[in-house]
């Protein structure tokens, strides 16, 4: 039927608030009955393009909260002491710390290109987003789960927040579509361009 516009606050819509691994994120249900459509003529490349938009956007968020759990790791690393002293001294915990900071880089790169390419209009902007998103996902996951272990044991329990970045992460990863999805979006951009 191609792409339409629908009135979500239409009586025929249901919208029921589902439970998911970020429950700060506001996910529902919609249940679409008789609901009355218009047809949008936009071409499924201007779909693409408009979740490429949200992509770039959702990007730099990744990037902040990986950022914000690589920031949780320095200072922990800083402050708590094994074995007479910092554990942020032990080349594990260096190496960890710095192997966050090269993902959030390359994400970072990756999506100032991106937004560049929307701001510039450029023909590659499909394959800059897709390249943001895929290496903003990874950044944000990486950072969580390795802050957590930077963290050892409280990492991991209720107490300590660090599971709501791990929880965003993931929940961040799947919006606007999975890895894969990018991951072929990516192919397909760059196929396109060679032509």
């Amino acid at each position: 039927q191609g792409l339409v516009l629908v009135d979500l606050a239409h009586p025929s819509v249901t919208r029921t608030a589902v439970d998911t691994i970020d429950n700060s994120r506001c996910t529902a249900d919609l249940i679409f009955i008789n609901t009355p459509t218009t047809a949008l003529d936009a071409p499924s490349h201007a779909a693409l393009r408009l979740l490429a938009i949200q992509a770039t956007v959702t990007a730099f968020e990744q990037i902040g909260g990986a950022e914000a759990a690589m920031a949780r790791a320095q200072s922990y690393a800083n402050t708590r002491e094994a074995f007479g002293q910092l554990i942020g001294k032990f080349q594990a915990i260096k190496h960890r710390i710095a192997e966050m900071y090269v993902a959030i880089q390359l994400a970072r790169g990756n999506a100032l290109l991106a937004a560049t390419g929307l701001n510039d209009d450029a023909p590659d902007f499909i394959a800059r987003t897709a390249a943001a998103r895929l290496t903003a996902s990874d950044a944000f996951e990486f950072a969580s789960a390795q802050s957590m272990q930077t963290h050892g044991a409280i990492g991991v329990t209720w107490e300590h927040d660090l599971h709501l970045y791990l929880r965003r992460a993931r929940a961040q990863a799947l919006e606007l579509g999975s890895s894969l999805f990018w991951e072929d979006t990516l192919v397909d951009a760059l196929q396109e361009q060679r032509g």
